[in-house]
């Protein structure tokens, strides 16, 4: 028993249970959390154990208060420094102050409080509270809990989480909360760090927080179409490729849907579906940019646009004929004064990538768009309670060309993808479509273009960033947020795509014009 219990009981009037809380090792923390068949155990008077009832249940009231005052002047900070650092979002937010009526019965659920202050819940309890709660604890005690029993314990918990602290907890209730969980439900400890890593790791000053709780904020924070309780959001997008509209079908609808239908049975002869696909690319084109339909459906319609090699690519160049070669034919000469520009704009880049003095000619157009993401600035998403997350250097890094060992097993690989997709929606980091290289960076063994759980192999890097830019066009889909700007400097620098040229910043402005002095 600590000092606090101890004044605690005397000011309740209630030192004659000193020797039993003492013998049982009841600490503050312990005492928020006693439940009444612990109470009834270890006070079997009657008196003294309905005063304690009485006593903790006004604690326990007005702990929760301070919670909520805890959580709207963490707000206010942080809305003071975005204004005072110039990132602050739209003036106005919604904010509410939680309390409960003096009528009200003993709250539901327990708090403890952490070493930095702030207040916690108990995850167990707020687990059974929910419906079927049981069931799911007892699935989360077993050995190797199931991922969708881990999910759905998250999404209770992030959800408690919002209610009390808002949508932006600081770092330390998030790790506090992390600790929690893995203190309720040792089997979904991890093996290494602490064993809550996997729930939430502050973020650094080169690597943006991670884990299950972060994930999960992020998408309640981002996503439009979830309004959590009071809270409205709408999403910092990035700029959708303006792409211009196919051409008109000159074949006849039946003769079309005929093609179609031998196009989604048949993959040989290949030079065959390949004229197919290319009489078919009108109808095709068209579907992807006015179809309500999410894009995988869609694509079951259409499975040889990407299990064929060069579909993507031939449908882009009926698009835009002229503007399909444009990578290979400026890159070689572009690349080197990528990295001469940045050379002479900073050096910070080179803490994460190690570039040789000395590169061969294929060394250099690699290097040059590992780079990219380094020196330009990353994506910032925003929501209208004025919470802007601006990705780190390596999260853009990622979501442009993620590098793995030789031997990385694709399957699994393409397994976890889709389990992150799942889990975190539009907030994953790694949307498709982008480019995964295994191997040495400069000189990668196996290159791929991953779009729609697909990895599609490539020759080379340049290959499957050609391909990964096409696909944007031709399936209709937004540039990665994290790595925008690396995607709209190719599309204005090399490819020479008209459209959205208000979305380009000053830095690619200025690589853009070094481009054109030199010429």
């Amino acid at each position: 028993m600590d000092d606090v219990v101890r004044e605690k009981l005397a000011e309740w009037g209630l030192s004659c249970l000193n020797d039993i809380f003492e013998t049982n090792m009841v600490d503050y923390d312990s005492l928020l959390l006693l439940q009444p068949p612990d109470i009834r155990e270890m006070v079997p008077m009657v008196g003294p154990r309905v005063k304690l009832q009485k006593c903790l249940h006004q604690l326990l009231q007005d702990d929760y208060e301070s919670v909520t005052d805890t959580s709207i002047n963490s707000v206010d900070d942080l809305e003071d420094q975005e204004l005072a650092t110039g990132s602050a979002g739209p003036s106005t937010s919604t904010k509410t102050t939680q309390s409960l009526p003096p009528s009200s019965p003993a709250p539901q659920f327990k708090r403890q409080k952490t070493i930095k202050g702030e207040a916690m819940f108990s995850v167990m309890e707020v687990i059974r509270s929910t419906r079927d709660g049981e069931d799911l604890v007892e699935e989360l005690s077993q050995e190797n809990p199931m991922p969708k029993a881990r999910r759905k314990m998250v999404q209770f918990v992030v959800s408690r989480l919002i209610e009390v602290y808002g949508d932006s907890p600081s770092r330390e209730v998030k790790t506090e909360l992390a600790r929690q969980i893995v203190t309720d439900f040792p089997e979904l400890k991890d093996s290494t760090g602490e064993g809550h890593e996997g729930f939430y790791t502050p973020g650094t000053t080169d690597r943006s927080a991670s884990g299950s709780l972060e994930m999960r904020l992020r998408n309640i924070r981002r996503r439009p179409s979830v309004t959590p309780r009071h809270l409205k959001k709408t999403t910092a997008q990035a700029p959708a490729p303006k792409v211009q509209p196919p051409p008109e079908n000159t074949l006849a609808e039946v003769e079309v849907s005929t093609m179609i239908t031998w196009l989604k049975n048949n993959r040989k002869p290949e030079a065959q579906v390949r004229e197919l696909m290319k009489k078919t690319a009108p109808r095709r084109l068209r579907v992807l940019r006015e179809s309500q339909e999410k894009l995988g459906a869609v694509l079951l319609e259409y499975p040889r646009l990407l299990d064929t090699p060069g579909m993507i690519e031939q449908d882009f160049s009926i698009l835009y004929p002229s503007n399909a070669p444009k990578l290979y034919e400026t890159w070689g000469n572009r690349c080197r004064k990528v990295l001469e520009w940045a050379g002479r704009q900073s050096n910070s880049w080179k803490k994460y990538l190690t570039i040789p003095e000395q590169l061969t000619e294929d060394q250099a157009s690699v290097a040059a768009f590992h780079v990219l993401p380094y020196i330009l600035p990353t994506g910032v998403c925003s929501s209208t309670v004025g919470k802007r997350t601006k990705f780190s250097k390596a999260d853009a890094a990622l979501a442009f060309i993620d590098c793995k060992p030789v031997g990385t097993n694709i399957p699994q690989y393409l397994t976890l993808l889709e389990r992150d997709l799942e889990e975190n929606g539009e907030d994953a980091l790694r949307k498709q479509p982008f480019v995964l290289v295994l191997g040495d960076m400069l000189s990668p063994a196996q290159c791929f273009l991953i779009a729609e759980r697909l990895a599609i192999p490539h020759g080379s890097t340049i290959a499957a960033l050609d391909a990964c830019f096409k696909a944007f066009y031709v399936l209709n889909v937004e540039y990665s947020v994290a790595c925008k700007n690396a995607w709209i400097f190719l599309q204005h620098g090399c490819y020479q795509v008209k459209g959205g040229e208000r979305d380009i910043v000053a830095t690619v402005r200025s690589l853009m014009t070094a481009f054109q002095k030199d010429t």
